[in-house]
């Protein structure tokens, strides 16, 4: 396996930093402390037109945890990719973009919000009731037993609802319950701030096309990727995905489409509205670890003892690992399938901006 993959947090902002010595790299810096009070930082890599006619994003992070291998993707790029850019092209890395999860192993912010259900146009968030119902099984107000119950609960609430429609309330995203799990926020999170702040940019204002990918980890088959979208499969915007990474890798998380669930508040959302005059393809990139059950059983246990326990108990630090494992496999075969994976985007990438660069 390529030697991308970064131990921790420090790490990965250190090799990225490294690697992008050839581009325009700014720390932002937020309020949040890692685990030892260490100075946390959202870090961008520009590099290519100064007043770029088409853009490329890559974002990282947005899920604390998963930036592990959202590191190792952006390292990728800056080292094997960054000498391949039209001239009239831009390219915009954005390093883990919740510093605060990824430094502490969570995949929720300092806030504990989901940052990808933060992207809202506008505040407070649609209600969730089918979550409502569910909240008390998803963040039991105590620490947790020597025996978790998840999997007995779980059962009839899936013969009750069926698996979709039970991702579909639990994984939407919700605004009610701040200490639960999928929470939106009550207001933009400043780490959404600074990624809108950096799309203003004035360079970026005549930009006609926008490919956005946000790097993320968990969701489907191990090792393997997909493009998920929030657009149906008629739409323009699909075909266009479809035709250049190949319609086996893209599915519609849209509504009635959704191949997995339909989420409010969602990054690409925001790019869209940077560029409301471009033509702005947005996508999730998604590198699969374990199962839906398995993931959300982590995330529930890991989020329970966090709200109702000590940070640094056994059980917490247990919590902490078990989630980071879950979301960045110790594994050399998943860590080669995921730059495998990454190579084969990006070089779809590169083939693609420089085809419409005329």
């Amino acid at each position: 396996m390529d030697d991308y993959f970064p131990a921790d947090y420090f790490a990965a902002r250190a090799a990225f930093r490294a690697r992008a010595t050839d581009a325009e790299l700014n720390a932002h810096a937020i309020g949040a402390r890692g685990p030892n009070g260490e100075t946390l930082s959202i870090d961008s890599a520009y590099l290519g037109s100064a007043a770029p006619r088409q853009l490329a994003i890559i974002t990282g992070g947005i899920h604390g945890v998963e930036g592990y291998a959202g590191s190792a993707l952006q390292q990728l790029w800056l080292a094997e990719f960054a000498d391949s850019i039209p001239a009239d092209t831009g390219v915009l890395l954005v390093h883990a973009l919740n510093p605060y999860g990824f430094a502490h192993n969570r995949r929720v912010n300092e806030n504990n919000v989901d940052l990808n259900r933060n992207a809202l146009a506008a505040f407070p968030g649609p209600i969730n009731s089918a979550y409502r119902s569910l909240d008390s099984w998803l963040n039991p107000p105590s620490p947790a037993p020597r025996f978790d119950d998840f999997i007995w609960r779980a059962l009839p609430l899936l013969m009750r609802h069926g698996r979709a429609a039970l991702a579909q309330a639990v994984a939407a995203g919700q605004y009610e319950f701040p200490q639960g799990l999928f929470y939106g926020g009550s207001r933009r999170e400043a780490s959404l701030e600074i990624f809108a702040d950096l799309l203003s940019a004035p360079r970026f204002r005549n930009a006609q096309r926008v490919w956005h990918f946000d790097l993320h980890a968990g969701l489907g088959a191990y090792g393997r990727y997909q493009l998920l979208l929030d657009a149906p499969p008629t739409a323009n915007e699909f075909t266009q995905w479809a035709r250049g990474f190949g319609a086996q890798a893209v599915q519609s998380d849209h509504a009635a489409h959704a191949t997995h669930y339909s989420a409010h508040g969602i990054l690409p959302a925001l790019t869209r509205r940077a560029f409301p005059a471009a033509l702005t393809l947005a996508a999730t990139l998604e590198f699969g670890t374990f199962g839906p059950a398995t993931l959300l059983r982590i995330l529930r246990a890991e989020n329970r003892v966090h709200h109702h326990g000590a940070y640094n108990s056994s059980d917490a630090v247990r919590g902490r690992a078990a989630l980071r494992d879950a979301l960045a496999p110790h594994d050399s075969a998943w860590g080669a399938a995921v730059m495998a994976g990454g190579r084969k985007i990006f070089s779809q990438l590169r083939l693609l901006l420089a085809e419409t660069r005329n």
